[in-house]
């Protein structure tokens, strides 16, 4: 099944009108959070298992990040990564262990 960014420029491709992105990591995602939430955005920790979005999404905008190791992302992906979760966990289960 073709992600996101490939419907996206098979859209653009066809229409030629390019779409606006919305979802993580982008900042409309967190402003619709806050909004909806009446949170401020230190209040808010983005869970997730992909760096590129979920804990991109919370590094790239000020808020708390926890990355799970049971998905997508592997504890080696995060030697060289830029993008920096505040608490690593192996699972959710572990994670809440933790809190």
């Amino acid at each position: 099944i073709p992600d996101c960014g490939a419907m996206c420029s098979f859209i653009t491709a066809s229409t030629g009108v390019k779409p606006k992105y919305l979802g993580k990591p982008y900042r409309e995602t967190v402003d619709f959070i806050l909004d909806r939430t009446g949170l401020d955005i230190s209040d808010i920790v983005f869970v997730g298992d992909r760096l590129y979005t979920d804990i991109a999404t919370a590094y790239n905008h000020g808020a708390a990040s926890l990355l799970v190791l049971s998905g997508e992302t592997k504890a080696e992906d995060l030697i060289n990564s830029e993008i920096k979760p505040d608490y690593v966990y192996d699972s959710l289960k572990e994670a809440a262990k933790a809190l």
